[in-house]
């Protein structure tokens, strides 16, 4: 039988529970494959869900409309005023370090890096070719004005252009390229929307420096407690595999943070 007691300690958790702030987390409408508004699907999303659960608070996403493209990291929106303004807590997957992504920004801070990502490889079945300096004079298809076509000029490739990723992908099938180099989560959305078999990660390759980085989670400055909270429960996540499982389900190849990331050093040690 429950006591009086009891029962008052069970009202004042459910109470609790019900008084809980929920987590606002600002979401792009159209940013495959870390937020779809539409099918309710997406990384970050995911990784939000989860967080707020550890943090025993309801999720409320903030969507921000957005372009329908898939976002490489040199043009992806991050509507970093909108969690200035206070329309939101955090942000997810914001590449560091804070002085690139959070220009302009002193009001906000990155928390710790919780994974990384970086311009991926592929080929066709069998290729033995698996870093960036063994592509001279290859055929390899890229996405124009990207840091991954940057990379390719210097090491001498020939640079098939491409328009978005999933062209990229295609110029082998087509025989147009024998290798395609891919911002990763974007590779992951546009196989998911178009499947290449001809296009498979080449093995043995690991992504440069010059063509990684880590991404991290964005609060105001002034959130330090929930800025902890939020690092806390995204190690947690990572430990038991969780963050990883939901990476892969969105086709986003899973890199731990790197020790070393992209900067101008990183690039010309590529000559």
């Amino acid at each position: 039988m429950r006591t009086a007691g009891a029962t008052c300690v069970a009202l004042a958790l459910v109470a609790g529970a019900e008084a809980a702030e929920p987590l606002k987390v600002c979401l792009l409408t159209h940013n495959a494959p870390y937020s779809d508004r539409a099918s309710g699907r997406g990384f970050d999303l995911d990784t939000a869900t989860a967080v707020a659960a550890r943090l025993g608070r309801p999720l409320e996403p903030v969507w921000v409309n957005n372009g329908e493209k898939i976002t490489e990291l040199e043009d992806s929106d991050f509507p970093t005023r909108r969690l200035a303004k206070g329309a939101c807590d955090v942000l997810f997957s914001v590449p560091g370090p804070a002085r690139d992504s959070l220009r302009g920004m002193p009001q906000l801070s990155l928390g710790a890096a919780y994974y990384g990502a970086a311009f991926e490889l592929y080929g066709k079945a069998g290729e033995t070719r698996n870093s960036l300096r063994q592509l001279r004079d290859a055929p390899v298809a890229v996405q124009a004005a990207t840091v991954g076509a940057f990379g390719l000029r210097l090491v001498g490739a020939k640079i098939r252009t491409s328009l978005s990723a999933g062209e990229a992908l295609g110029k082998l099938a087509s025989n147009e390229a024998d290798f395609a180099l891919v911002w990763g989560p974007a590779a992951g959305a546009a196989l998911a929307l178009s499947p290449q078999p001809a296009a498979v990660p080449v093995a043995q390759y690991t992504p440069p420096a010059a063509l990684s980085w880590n991404e991290h989670p964005a609060t105001r400055a002034t959130d330090e407690a929930l800025r902890a909270d939020i690092d806390k429960a995204l190690r947690a996540l990572s430990a038991s595999g969780e963050l990883q499982a939901a990476a892969k389900a969105q086709g986003i190849p899973w890199h731990a943070p790197f020790a070393v990331t992209y900067s101008l050093g990183e690039m010309n040690n590529l000559r």
